[in-house]
């Protein structure tokens, strides 16, 4: 009887970690459709990789096409590629 118990928590214990990685998992996706076509600032330079800035919130990004994009310069989000912005220039 103590094997099945011990067993049952351990199912629900791993149940309730899965449902709620699902969950930030829907969260962060939403939240990056909402990021796409907005407007950031250029932290650390575009190498392609760098970091923006985004309604305040740094942010790991890089160049779409490769470009260096420098420091301070304004971009545009056009993806999202893992947890890094994909940007481009105005130009």
């Amino acid at each position: 009887m103590l094997t099945i118990a011990i067993v049952a928590t351990i199912a629900s214990l791993l149940l309730i970690v899965l449902v709620a990685l699902l969950s930030l998992r829907k969260r962060f996706a939403n939240g990056d459709v909402k990021l796409i076509g907005a407007s950031a600032r250029v932290e650390t330079a575009l190498t392609p990789d760098g970091t923006v800035i985004v309604s305040g919130e740094l942010w790991p990004a890089q160049s779409t096409n490769g470009e260096f994009i420098p420091a301070q310069c304004p971009v545009r989000i056009i993806g999202v590629e893992d947890l890094s912005l994909l940007v481009e220039t105005g130009h």
